[in-house]
């Protein structure tokens, strides 16, 4: 089995929403099977392949996002910088407890102005 994300929740204006990774885990409670790839996030091809094509030094790029286990993760696999936001899923609770360690926390994206 191969996945796009690992995602559980996807948010939406009602409310969370359940994504690929409350699908994957679906799967795995009733076959046994987890996805032997994951496509995107957290696999550092998603953004590394970029970071190569324009010539950039990763520890010089930072990933911006609001999720501990795949934008953080993501950012830690590639070894750029990861920047988590507070404005959407985790929260400083979530960061102090996560075993991934963002290079710097802010409360949103406007934060970074």
């Amino acid at each position: 089995m191969v996945a796009s994300h690992p995602d559980i929740v996807c948010p939406s204006p009602a409310g969370g929403l359940p994504d690929t990774g409350a699908y994957i885990d679906l799967f795995e409670a009733t076959t046994g099977v987890r996805p032997v790839h994951i496509c995107g996030k957290p696999n550092p091809g998603m953004i590394l392949h970029k970071i190569v094509e324009l010539g950039l030094r990763p520890d010089n790029c930072a990933m911006v996002g609001d999720r501990l286990y795949t934008d953080i993760e993501m950012a830690e696999r590639s070894g750029v910088h990861g920047i988590l936001v507070l404005s959407g899923e985790a929260t400083m609770s979530d960061a102090s407890e996560a075993t991934q360690r963002p290079s710097l926390i802010v409360d949103s994206v406007a934060s970074l102005l």
